[in-house]
């Protein structure tokens, strides 16, 4: 009987294999995305300050700041007006932020701003002082008192220093997010986390399982609603519904692809009368408008190329930014090579295949990493030496089994510089592998 590397469901994690795995990636997504949820939040905690600082300061100017009523009003009504106003600028300055940022790396990168936590909570600093100050305007002068309550005073002036040290941090901050090498980086720690969920096993590492004889497909069940993209699998949910069925749940898309109206979500295996619970494997595919990195560490790669492509195109010329892509890409192909990338093949408690699934295999990232950036930069000498280095560098670090791919990729990038330089000394300075692109050439082992 035929063997097959198969992952048992206890190799999930323990979060992903919780009944409210669901729940909580969905609500994860959202909070990450959503820049209404944070700011909310300190608006919240504005208006609990404003009922609570009267109440333990007292009405009194228990500190003696010795202002008249008239002034305090003053502070207090400049702080509000001004907060908001200075809010809706901040707000006008990170939207040409993103805007710059998305023309000059990747639209994918838009979302990046979204779910940075600190540009949430700097809306929610910015915002809180308007709202205390506003609230806490009807205890000034209240019941005809001449007497201002200090500590309300002092409080809306420390809310209004925080809110400027906050704005410091975050124009350092969006600078930051503007740094290719930040951006990348903080790409690849989201891939190499994704790399980490999808395949936790290493090369040659992942249990072997014997496989029943092919069991004909009995059902098909087909997209329904708006399109979308296949964002993750509920892969536990999966494996339990295909168990109580006693059936094998095939997903009929990878994870990132676009799936139509009517398009094939997942395939069932087994007999045609089998119980299976059709509601249950629709709440297993989590579907979105667009790609995420969580279990789709090839998004991670998609975006690190397009910073790389648009990084080479004649509007930008900026090969040393694809260089630092490249670099990125480096170190989630090197993750990757090591890992078993046969994935798609999930086993119940018993031990029995419950769960397929599609994943890229070696070849097909490795096209992914290089191809694109190979044929728009074959003519700029920092990419082709930068290439070279990159896939002597794989060869010498990986298995024999990823060698293959590897050598496709080297005779693909010496064609590519043949025809790009005819004059052989330029051609020989554009072979030579070099890890900088330019001013590091050494030779690469090649394994």
């Amino acid at each position: 009987m035929p063997t097959a590397d198969v992952a048992p469901l206890a190799s999930l994690s323990g979060r992903e294999r919780s009944r409210l795995w669901r729940v909580r990636f969905r609500l994860g997504e959202w909070l990450s995305r959503s820049l209404v949820v944070v700011p909310s939040l300190y608006i919240v905690l504005a208006l609990a300050l404003a009922e609570l600082v009267p109440k333990i300061g007292g009405s009194g100017d228990v500190l003696s700041l010795k202002i008249d009523v008239d002034t305090a009003r003053t502070i207090l009504s400049a702080v509000a007006g001004g907060m908001i106003a200075f809010t809706g600028l901040v707000v006008s300055i990170a939207v040409v932020v993103v805007q710059f940022g998305a023309s000059q790396y990747t639209p994918r990168l838009v979302s990046r701003f979204r779910r940075d936590p600190i540009v949430k909570h700097s809306l929610g600093i910015f915002i809180a002082p308007a709202i205390y100050a506003l609230v806490s305007l009807r205890l000034i002068g209240q019941n005809g008192s001449k007497v201002v309550p200090s500590v309300t005073v002092m409080v809306t002036m420390a809310l209004l220093i925080a809110a400027v040290l906050v704005f410091f941090l975050l124009v350092s901050r969006l600078l930051d997010l503007l740094r290719p090498r930040r951006v990348i980086a903080q790409i690849v720690d989201q891939g190499v986390r994704a790399i980490d969920e999808v395949y936790p096993f290493e090369l040659g590492r992942t249990p072997s399982l014997e496989l029943v004889p092919g069991t004909p497909i009995s059902r098909v069940l087909h997209h329904r609603g708006r399109p979308a993209v296949l964002s993750a699998l509920d892969r536990a949910r999966l494996v339990r519904a295909a168990a109580q069925a006693n059936v094998i749940v095939e997903a009929a898309v990878g994870i990132g692809e676009y799936l139509p109206p009517g398009a094939p979500l997942f395939l069932i295996h087994g007999e045609q009368d089998s119980p299976v619970d059709l509601a249950e494997l629709r709440r297993s595919a989590i579907l979105e408008d667009e790609r995420t990195i969580a279990q789709d560490p090839a998004f991670a790669m998609r975006a690190i190329v397009d910073i790389a492509l648009r990084a080479l195109s004649p509007a930008v010329n900026d090969p040393t930014t694809a260089v630092q892509a490249v670099d990125g890409l480096e170190a989630l192909l090197i993750t990757l090579a090591g890992r078993d990338l046969q994935r798609g093949r999930i086993a119940d408690a018993e031990g029995r295949l419950r769960l397929l699934y599609p994943t890229p295999r070696w070849v097909e990232l490795l096209d992914l990493s290089v191809t694109e950036i190979r044929h728009y930069g074959a003519d700029t000498p920092q990419i082709a030496r930068r290439l070279r280095s990159l896939l002597l560098t794989l060869r010498a670090t990986t298995q024999d089994v990823r060698h293959e791919a590897l050598d496709d990729q080297l005779k693909r990038l010496d064609t590519a510089i043949q025809a790009a330089y005819p004059d052989p000394t330029e051609r020989a300075h554009a072979e030579t592998p070099d890890h900088l692109g330019l001013g590091a050439s050494r030779e690469a082992a090649s394994g």
